[in-house]
């Protein structure tokens, strides 16, 4: 229930509205709505320094608005494009403040404006980095100061490494050093987090040699290297910006993350005795992510990577939903929330893939929400699997059920339940029903099930379900398929499917069909 009371606080707070969604409390004010535009023409050269004749220039140009207003939305300009906006000073004191530009993935941006004394302001900002042992990348920023009164026109030159679409803010100093602080603190916790992960996957993997501990903090790791190389230290500026991928390091670090998840799924499909991860097709889906990185390599990709996206996640989730699906049938709540947590983690996922793939608005939510429920989600698995594991096997510390209870007595009472009731075949029954019936406890009933049929008890229904559908099929051939699930004690034709083409390899339509043909034969 830990996991379950973590999710669910989690859930308010991201839903509420202090969270993630007060930009003018933590970063300013929001001037995105501003900010005008100039690209370059084919017969225009834009000036390429800052001066007074620059400025001249520059005012004479004709200039287009921002139609945002969360963010600046311009398209990439390889030469660099100049931004500009307006800021008066209408209070009765002189006005000392930031100017922020709320992204890293920028190599060099220039800010340029005259007062009306005439004196040129010039100032850069980019990859340097002042301090704290170039952990992070900062937000380029400009501290500039305007008299009482005085309204002055500012220009940016931006060089950007993507399509720009995020915003622009006005900090005080003392706000600006609390931003610091806080990506400071962020990263320094997510990475004391990757850590303990580390060792406590480790820890659970020597206790239980079960590998979905590593799995999980394996694709903890995965996922915090990608938020550090997009969000904290700029990729391109470990590696340099020359090459098209490194530029855009997104591609690259979410084909790997790919292939994380699907190195988790296939040590979970291990753990619950599934098959999955032994077809040739989930290896197919799980490499498939390497094309993530032919988007910013070949123009073909970019202009249908919509296509790729959606194709990718799709063949994500239904292996996800291949692997976990049976959890759904477990009475425990924690077990079922289980599942739901990885879903909502990829559906946040996608929503962030959206936004760096330029299909979504610059909006914290869809950038951060899945950044910040990672963290739960894989301490509240290692809570989960920890729990299932305790379950399935009796600690040294117990007395072994062979010394509380007749097992004979009751494994003769189950057996005749299922062969000569065949309680199976009823959908409602369920484990905690079966165990009132044998006149003991759910955790005897499980025991029972697991050291002698070496299964849990659902598995062992279905095991019988899918034996008698596969009688009904062959025996039945006029019954519809959908019937032959109900007979057989399936709650539902997907449920039936699922479990069908997990025992056999085939779906029910396809197995009678192979019947009938090797029958004919």
């Amino acid at each position: 229930m830990h996991f379950v009371r973590l999710f669910l606080v989690f859930a308010a707070i991201l839903l509420s509205s202090s969270c993630l969604h007060k930009p003018e409390t933590w970063y300013g004010e929001n001037i995105s709505h501003l900010v005008e535009y100039r690209l370059p023409g084919k017969n225009l050269v834009l000036p390429s320094s800052c001066n007074h004749e620059s400025i001249q220039q520059l005012k004479g140009l004709e200039w287009s608005q921002n139609a945002s207003v969360d963010a600046v939305r311009v398209p990439r300009e390889g030469k660099g494009l100049w931004l500009r906006f307006q800021l008066e000073n209408k209070t009765n004191s002189i006005q000392n403040f930031s100017i922020m530009i709320q992204w890293i993935n920028l190599p060099f941006i220039e800010l340029c404006s005259e007062s009306h004394s005439g004196h040129v302001i010039d100032a850069y900002s980019g990859y340097n980095w002042a301090g704290w042992n170039h952990i992070l990348s900062p937000f380029p920023h400009f501290n500039v100061e305007l008299e009482i009164g005085e309204a002055r026109t500012f220009y940016l030159k931006v060089f950007s490494n993507e399509d720009l679409n995020y915003p622009i803010r006005l900090l005080s100093e003392g706000s600006y050093r609390g931003v610091l602080m806080f990506r400071f603190l962020t990263f320094v916790s997510f990475a004391v987090l990757a850590i303990i992960y580390t060792f406590w996957g480790i820890h659970e993997y020597r206790k239980t040699r079960y590998t979905v501990f590593l799995g999980v903090a394996f694709h903890y790791l995965a996922f915090f290297s990608l938020v550090y190389l997009v969000h904290g230290r700029e990729f391109a500026s470990l590696y340099g910006d020359k090459n098209n991928l490194f530029r855009h390091a997104y591609y690259l670090l979410l084909a790997f993350n790919h292939l994380a998840f699907f190195g988790y799924l296939a040590t979970f499909d291990a753990y619950s005795g599934g098959i999955e991860r032994k077809r040739f097709v989930f290896w197919i889906f799980a490499f498939s992510g390497c094309l993530y990185m032919l988007v910013p390599l070949v123009p073909r990709f970019y202009d249908y990577r919509i296509f790729l996206v959606l194709t990718l996640f799709g063949g994500l989730i239904a292996f996800l939903l291949r692997t976990h699906l049976y959890l759904l049938q477990k009475e425990r709540t924690q077990e079922k929330f289980y599942l739901i947590g990885w879903m909502v983690f990829q559906a946040l996922v996608f929503l962030k893939t959206l936004y760096h793939f330029d299909f979504y608005p610059y909006q914290a939510f869809a950038i951060y929400a899945s950044v910040f429920f990672l963290p739960l989600l894989s301490a509240g698995s290692f809570l989960v699997l920890h729990e299932l594991e305790k379950r399935k096997n009796v600690t040294g510390k117990q007395k072994s059920i062979y010394q509380i209870l007749d097992v004979p007595k009751y494994l003769s009472k189950l057996q005749n339940l299922i062969e000569e009731e065949k309680i199976h075949l009823d959908a409602s029954f369920n484990e905690e029903s079966v165990a009132g019936i044998l006149g003991i406890t759910y955790h005897q009933l499980s025991e029972i099930v697991n050291s002698e049929f070496k299964v849990n008890f659902p598995t062992l229904m279905n095991q019988r379900r899918i034996e008698d559908s596969k009688k009904l099929l062959i025996e039945s051939p006029d019954l519809n398929v959908a019937v032959v699930g109900k007979m057989a004690g399936f709650g539902s034709r997907s449920a039936f499917y699922l479990e069908f083409k997990k025992h056999t390899g085939f779906n029910p339509n396809d197995y009678r069909k192979k019947y009938k043909v090797a029958e004919e034969s």
